[in-house]
């Protein structure tokens, strides 16, 4: 019978929770099993059907396209909050028959998962989307309200996710210099009088298999359609003020709900020119060309040898012009070949996703964990073996072992002050 995650207890207690992290500690040496995490979205988007889950509906008014990775970040769907499941967007650690939250985990023993005084501080997902997604920004600290988090973030584009582009991949982005405050205050205007054509102010660019880039907050964005693994800074925040999307209704509250101002509390017009000073921000890419020149993010090989090899495929998070950008957050792609064991040695604790082959991960001397790639979630209560959390003391000296004909490839994602070569890597032209 297929396992589902229901059949797993869900702990809350801080005594209980210590005791199954030291057991497994014990048992693997700190590489622990996750259970998927499904992220629904409201009307605004199409599910792309691309990541593997079969059965997409939340309930009549949701339906999922991301799936979340050693998520600790909650899903804020706005209005829609009510029809979402209260732990939505959060991820669980399985340990025998039991389950806790990722996030209790590092609230309890912290220091023994991720090293004294470090932080899980990023949201790994995967987006999976039919066509363009809604034109938005994320605000950044100085214009977020208060009490929530500003978001810069980083795309990448799996090629092993990504054979069927869908109906629109490309990216509408940014704002044509040429356009004036009263140009972009006029399509905001509009907001409320049907399509107020907001990306007519942009350009776009074609997505990439196997490439990125890095998105700076308060840039407007419309992601295309392709699969997109994705690091963020851990917060949900976003501000959409692109009226109508395929013909779809933006959801209102979805303009405003993280700004300090609002339609209610300021009026129509405050919300308008708040946005517009979003545009404008310093920190955005919104008049930046070409963009990809700045932001684009080919793989970095780090490492080429007879088991596999290693690239950097999120990293330098800013411009490529600057020598050296913050190490907000990092992500790596590891294949290693058919039947050949590679030794890896990392600086921080990361969290892990299959996509390609089965194998094993071991620290030395201790039970291996098996890496397995996942043809369907029949449900979202299916669970998985293509996913798993790795604990610093384990990162620093692991084995993996490639046991099929298809070569393993996975992904890992590695929260801020891990990996800080990744700041200031030479980017491919």
């Amino acid at each position: 019978m297929p396992v589902s995650i229901c059949e797993y207890q869900i702990v809350r207690d801080e005594k209980t929770i210590r005791e199954l992290v030291g057991k497994e500690i014990e048992r693997t040496g700190g590489i622990f099993r996750l259970a998927p995490t499904w992220v629904g979205r409201t009307g605004i988007v199409v599910p792309g059907r691309r990541i593997k889950l079969e059965d997409i509906y939340l309930n009549q008014a949701v339906a999922v396209n991301e799936r979340w990775l050693a998520s600790v970040t909650y899903a804020d769907n706005g209005v829609s909050n009510a029809v979402c499941p209260q732990d939505h967007g959060f991820s669980y650690l399985v340990v025998d028959r039991f389950r806790f939250l990722l996030r209790d985990a590092f609230r309890v023993v912290g220091d023994v998962l991720l090293g004294k005084g470090k932080e899980w501080d990023v949201l790994p997902k995967f987006f999976d989307n039919n066509g363009r997604i809604p034109s938005h920004l994320h605000p950044c600290q100085q214009h977020v309200k208060k009490g929530l988090i500003g978001k810069p973030e980083s795309y990448h584009f799996p090629r092993e996710l990504n054979m069927n582009p869908n109906s629109d991949p490309r990216t509408t982005l940014g704002i044509d210099p040429t356009a004036t405050d009263d140009d972009i205050l006029n399509h905001l205007r509009g907001y409320k009088k049907g399509n107020n054509r907001l990306t007519d102010l942009g350009c776009s660019i074609n997505l990439i298999p196997g490439t990125g880039y890095y998105m700076p907050p308060c840039t407007l964005h419309g992601p295309g359609s392709f699969v997109t693994y994705e690091l963020q800074v851990a917060s949900d925040v976003s501000c959409i003020p692109e009226s109508r999307v395929n013909e779809m209704v933006m959801p209102v509250d979805m303009v405003d709900r993280d700004l300090p101002v609002t339609f209610e509390k300021d009026g129509e017009e405050a919300v308008y020119q708040y946005i517009l000073s979003m545009i404008r921000c310093e920190q955005s890419g919104n008049t930046v060309v070409p963009f990809r020149k700045e932001y684009f993010r080919p793989p970095v090989r780090v490492r080429d040898e007879a088991s596999g090899y290693q690239d950097f495929v999120i990293y330098r998070t800013g411009k490529c012009s600057e020598p050296v950008n913050p190490d907000l957050y990092s992500a790596k792609h590891t294949v290693v070949y058919s039947q050949e064991n590679m030794e890896m040695n990392e600086h921080a604790a990361f969290g892990l996703i299959t996509l390609g082959g089965h194998g094993t991960l071991s620290v030395p001397g201790k039970e291996p964990v098996s890496l397995e790639t996942v043809g369907i979630f029949v449900t979202r209560e299916s669970m998985g073996g293509d996913e798993v959390f790795v604990s610093a003391p384990a990162a620093s000296h692991l084995i993996v072992e490639g046991q099929s004909m298809e070569d393993v490839s996975f992904y890992q994602h590695f929260s801020s002050h891990s990996n800080l070569e990744a700041a200031r890597l030479s980017i491919p032209e």
